[in-house]
């Protein structure tokens, strides 16, 4: 039997990550990116993954990889009330770590220089222009080519994901936006910080011993125009920061909640932020992805030892019925925890009476971290 061939249209962490897994399978994969534009962008974000994204990830990267992320083993939430800044809850887990963060431009230089190897896959450098979902093509400017199966890892504002689902979504403008930078200092930083202020959640992700990554998200309507004042200002209330550190050049990206009614079309997959994205405030966005790559990689997987064909399969329709509920319950979760957290008069003695014992709801914290790592349906 002829060998079966896949397209990942994408060069982002999504696209490369998926190429990376599939190709591990006994099918042609190739991966379409676009290398001009790809080398002139880096993206300054970072990335936390959890536990079993971690194993994941590292299994993929194979030997050393670990070498690049950063643990914590403890993550601290406070919460503003009255211009102080009160701690209301704590995760640790016997002094296992729960968290792993990267640079995403370090884990996306990893994954590339690791894709050459595969023996099993071709990078194709060149944009694709035209997608035929009917007969599973892919255009590219001087040439076609057929695939069983095509996934696309574009993101949210490709016109090649706009004309193969349309604008058919669940979705929530928040009006907010998030910047973020790394603050290099000489203090101590104690594992990974939530700090829920007035303003909007505010993170601080230790990337090494003397660098953290800061993700704050605030209002369009906020002043932004003295950022770098704003946030020595912040440091020096949150952290108690006295010792001299360094903010480098701040990123800035809208945020809002958005789910696609269809995840895919014919033979042709939407995956990644193209199919949703969420607030950044609890951190899932790339660990639910990671989660669709690993149940998408277990169905293709399926199909191939039972020898079946997957042009025409219903592998996207399986894929879909089990990981969009979850999806739409995370990016609901984070929504509403966003909310709860917004400063508010009317409901601000309400909070103060819901966090003061909060800590104390142990099966609460086994939860969180349990759904944190390994999902809702695991």
């Amino acid at each position: 039997m002829k060998k079966q061939k896949i397209c990942i249209i994408g060069d982002g962490l999504t696209g490369l990550t998926a190429a990376m897994a599939l190709s591990e399978l006994n099918i042609e994969t190739h991966l379409v990116i676009n290398s001009k534009k790809s080398s002139k962008i880096l993206d300054k974000r970072t990335t936390a993954v959890s536990p079993s994204n971690f194993q994941f990830l590292t299994k993929l990267l194979k030997k050393n990889s670990s070498k690049f992320f950063w643990p914590s083993s403890r993550i601290d939430l406070y919460y503003e009330q009255d211009d102080k800044y009160l701690h209301f809850m704590n995760f640790e887990n016997q002094g296992k770590n729960l968290m792993y963060v990267i640079e995403n431009h370090i884990l996306k230089k990893i994954l590339l220089k690791k894709l050459k190897n595969q023996k099993n896959l071709k990078i194709i450098s060149e944009p694709a222009s035209k997608i035929d979902e009917k007969k599973s093509v892919v255009f590219f400017k001087q040439k076609m080519i057929s695939y069983d199966l095509i996934i696309l890892c574009v993101g949210k504002k490709s016109r090649l994901t706009e004309k193969l689902v349309g604008k058919r979504f669940i979705e929530n403008n928040y009006n907010e936006i998030a910047f973020t930078t790394i603050v290099k200092h000489k203090s101590k930083i104690d594992g990974s910080k939530q700090y829920f202020l007035n303003e909007g959640p505010l993170a601080i992700l230790p990337i090494n011993q003397n660098q953290f990554s800061l993700i704050w998200s605030v209002s369009k309507k906020y002043n932004l125009n003295n950022i770098n004042y704003l946030i020595k200002e912040k440091l020096k209330k949150i952290l108690k920061f006295e010792k001299k550190y360094e903010i480098s050049e701040i990123d800035f990206f809208p945020i809002s909640f958005k789910l696609n009614i269809n995840f895919s079309r014919k033979n042709v997959l939407i995956l990644g932020e193209g199919s949703y994205n969420i607030h950044p405030v609890a951190g899932q966005g790339f660990n639910l992805i990671l989660r669709d790559i690993k149940k998408l990689y277990e169905e293709i997987d399926k199909y191939l030892n039972l020898g079946l064909q997957l042009k025409d399969s219903s592998i996207f329709s399986k894929y879909t019925s089990y990981r969009k509920p979850e999806n739409l319950i995370f990016g609901l979760g984070i929504n509403f925890v966003n909310r709860f957290f917004k400063y508010d008069k009317i409901t601000y003695q309400a909070k103060k009476i819901l966090l003061k014992d909060i800590d104390k709801l142990k099966f609460l914290k086994d939860l969180n971290l349990k759904i944190s790592d390994t999902g809702i349906f695991k």
